[in-house]
């Protein structure tokens, strides 16, 4: 009876700061795994589950996914199979089959119209010339879909073979229900689900120039041949944040957006607590691009009161 209390004061501390609008929900699919022998936990430091009558929280997004980044113990599910567009989550696969056949992030490159795409603000612009290290962070960081294009491109390969690669690299990370069909993530037919882009998250975040563009706020760079620096900021609109109960913090290390009608609201990310444990969530087909945020944050706020490492 005392711990149930404590746990909905905990809750409702919570969800008041966060608006007001998620609540504990009893009907969630938490996913349930069978955990090794306790020495066993000890040594590997598995999450343990708390035991107690919450079975997840109520979010907004019509899939989601968490799991240990260590051990990829499962920590929480709903609806993680289930095939579900991915718009501009896309670009994480894009940025891991670019670096397997990276020309040199100094090398120039010139934006071509073929390049240009809509969708989003245009970053980049027909006839600029920068480095391709530039192309990079603007992809990641500002979600640029011409920067996806002429990023694809800079490889020497044809956007064919370039999302051939893309699907190539799925398979090999055992993508099993995943398909791409552009490099930017606008196309509809990319599609995943929550499960399977946990996996995608983890092998990009591995790369320490992915995680260092998707944890940047802002970017700044400078168009080849003038004194023009422009400056992008991240769509993470909760990077770096903090939040928590007391001395029980957590924080957004980095994240990438995605939006397409068809989609919803999506986000990726890697979130730490005051530990240093970390899990890797997705959250697919949230209502708002607000919420899709508030889910992230909710998801993360429970995992961490109801496991111990």
């Amino acid at each position: 009876m005392l711990e149930a209390l404590v746990n909905a004061i905990f809750a409702s501390l919570f969800f008041q700061a966060q608006a007001a609008r998620q609540v504990i929900d009893s009907q969630s699919s938490a996913y349930v795994v069978t955990l090794p022998k306790s020495s066993e936990r000890m040594a590997m430091k598995i999450p343990t589950r708390i035991p107690n009558d919450n079975l997840g929280v109520k979010l907004s997004a019509r899939s989601a996914y968490a799991i240990d980044e260590k051990t990829g113990q499962v920590l929480y599910a709903k609806n993680y199979d289930e095939v579900r567009s991915i718009a501009s989550i896309t670009k994480l696969m894009t940025a891991l089959v670019f670096w397997e056949h990276n020309p040199g992030l100094d090398k120039e490159i010139e934006v071509t119209a073929d390049d240009s795409r809509t969708g989003n603000t245009v970053y980049l612009h027909v006839g600029d010339k920068i480095k391709i290290k530039d192309v990079f962070y603007t992809m990641l960081i500002a979600s640029s879909n011409e920067a996806a294009v002429t990023l694809a491109r800079s490889t020497g390969m044809s956007q064919e073979q370039f999302v051939e690669a893309m699907n190539q690299k799925a398979r090999s990370l055992g993508m099993t229900k995943t398909r791409f069909e552009d490099p930017s993530g606008l196309n509809s037919g990319n599609k995943s689900t929550a499960q399977d882009l946990v996996k995608l998250i983890k092998a990009s975040f591995a790369n320490p120039e992915i995680v260092s563009a998707v944890s940047k706020e802002s970017y700044e760079f400078q168009e080849l041949g003038t004194n023009t620096a422009r400056k992008i900021s991240s769509t993470d609109k909760i990077l770096g944040d903090e939040f928590g109960y007391k001395s029980d913090t957590y924080k957004i290390i980095g994240g990438k957006t995605g939006y397409l009608g068809v989609a919803g609201y999506c986000f990726a990310s890697k979130i730490s607590n005051q530990n240093g444990n970390n899990i890797i969530s997705a959250v697919l087909g949230s209502d708002t691009i607000d919420n899709r945020f508030l889910d992230t944050k909710s998801l993360a706020y429970w995992v961490f009161n109801n496991y111990i490492w």
